[in-house]
């Protein structure tokens, strides 16, 4: 698993959001997984960025309740109630 201080690119556009809930992009290469949270600093909430996971790891997620939207050239968002995941551990 990948980490990294610097949200990536694309961010997630949705806003009709349940507080705790992900958005996950799945890329060529990459998936970007955010979190929807309210704090005392953004009352009305905001996308937190969790995690990069690297594509060629073989990650496995597993998802509550998901939508995933329409592909665009940058790869797909899925929504979720929840996320977990898994690495290939080979």
């Amino acid at each position: 698993m990948e980490t990294s201080t610097t949200a990536p690119d694309p961010t997630p556009e949705r806003t009709d959001v349940i507080p705790e809930s992900y958005a996950v992009h799945v890329g060529a290469d990459r998936i970007d997984v955010w979190q929807y949270r309210i704090t005392i600093s953004e009352p009305d909430g905001a996308w937190h960025f969790v995690e990069t996971l690297d594509r060629g790891n073989d990650p496995k997620l597993s998802m509550d309740q998901a939508s995933p939207m329409p592909p665009t050239a940058s790869g797909y968002w899925i929504y979720s109630r929840t996320y977990d995941c898994e690495l290939d551990c080979e």
